[in-house]
């Protein structure tokens, strides 16, 4: 029973931290594996609807600031708002002129080659319709991502021309933006996703709970990739020293060079967390100069209740 126990102890590690440690928008680079699967996953969906040679392809994901994701979305051509509910949040979809041309050229084009020189028209209602189902194709992709197509998670909500977006319709400071190219009939165009920080832990949560049943997963070696991916992303790991508790009125008078004494086993106190999440108990040390922790045990939150209350 030890030996299985302890040949369980790294996943429910991995699982903790997948759960409860927020990743930076860094972290979330790693994540490309997704997002270049998803950039398949849609050019598999258009082309089952047309004979013309189709290809959609990842290009890059980065992060943007608040000037950034003001200019990327002006110069796009046709913007829509994806609303996700059971995320409390909302995405949304950039796609540039072309983009839209190439998805209409793909589904009921004649094949011609694009006029380069041409003025560009403006988008009719019947492009807005086709338009409307190239991006229903991209959140189909998302829900193949992050719900296995098991739930309808993403929405596309209104189809804006970029010129005419009311100001103030997108006021995130700092978003994930994801490239996808696609190309059609001799032409090419662009479509970013862009993710708000209101996104990143449902995301995390989505992500964690298909490595957790990896079985029910339609794809194993994109759920084997996908778990290589995630275990490369850095989070912050830190150790803390408990020491006990304080009621809130010394609390309020603690001040600078005030000595707190800690209690007489405060050596074996010291515990190892990311986020909100406690991993271990563990030891303090010291190795030549610098101080060190020997992680000892693993928590168990609902045993460490138990003897809080049993102590009192």
């Amino acid at each position: 029973m030890d030996a299985e126990a302890e040949h369980k102890r790294p996943d429910v590690l991995a699982e903790s931290i997948l759960r409860a440690a927020g990743m930076s928008v860094d972290d979330l680079k790693s994540l490309e594996t997704v997002f270049r699967d998803l950039a398949a996953s849609f050019g598999s969906k258009v082309a089952a609807q047309t004979d013309v040679a189709v290809a959609a392809e990842f290009i890059r994901i980065q992060s943007l600031e608040k000037d950034d994701i003001a200019g990327t979305i002006a110069r796009s051509g046709l913007v829509g708002l994806v609303p996700v509910s059971k995320w409390g949040s909302r995405l949304v979809l950039a796609a540039d002129r072309n983009f839209v041309d190439c998805g209409i050229e793909a589904l009921f084009g004649s094949g011609g080659s694009a006029d380069a020189g041409g003025a560009v028209r403006p988008l009719t209602a019947i492009d807005l319709s086709i338009a409307r189902q190239i991006f229903a194709e991209v959140t189909a992709s998302l829900d193949h991502m992050f719900s296995g197509a098991s739930d309808s998670l993403f929405q596309v909500g209104d189809l804006v021309e970029a010129q005419h977006l009311a100001p103030n319709t997108i006021t995130e400071t700092r978003m994930i933006c994801c490239e996808i190219g696609l190309k059609a009939a001799g032409r090419s165009g662009q479509i970013l996703l862009l993710l708000p920080r209101s996104s990143f832990k449902p995301m995390q949560d989505a992500i964690a709970r298909m490595l957790r049943q990896p079985a029910h997963h339609s794809d194993p070696t994109w759920a084997k990739k996908l778990r290589l991916e995630v275990s490369r992303a850095r989070i912050d790991v830190e150790a803390y020293l408990q020491q006990g508790s304080m009621t809130l009125e010394q609390l309020a008078l603690l001040k600078p060079g005030q000595i707190l004494h800690l209690p007489k086993d405060a050596i074996d106190q010291v515990r190892l967390r990311s986020g909100h999440q406690a991993l271990y108990k563990c030891r303090l040390g010291k190795a030549g100069s610098a101080f060190t922790v020997r992680i000892t045990d693993p928590i168990n939150e609902e045993e460490d209740l138990l003897d809080e209350l049993a102590a009192g």
